[in-house]
């Protein structure tokens, strides 16, 4: 599953990657299988989508295990 995450999620982006994820820079503009943000929603959008789609997701406070629950689902659930 390529990974594409926003300047500034690099620690997560490593712990992502040690659980099989290919993970890759927002800006390395290569098709995605999802996309984690936390501010440059944006910049989210506009990424290149895989063939599957890709789910868009702001990851604001959350840890990694919850990140990664969330690409296995493909969305971000409500926490109330």
């Amino acid at each position: 599953m390529n990974v594409l995450y926003e300047q500034g999620l690099e620690d997560t982006a490593a712990e992502l990657r040690a659980m099989g994820y290919a993970m890759h820079p927002l800006s390395s503009r290569m098709p995605a299988d999802a996309v984690l943000y936390v501010s440059d929603a944006r910049g989210a959008l506009a990424s290149h989508a895989g063939k599957g789609g890709a789910p868009v997701l702001c990851v604001r406070g959350l840890s990694t295990g919850e990140i990664a629950a969330a690409l296995k689902r493909r969305s971000v659930r409500a926490l109330f």
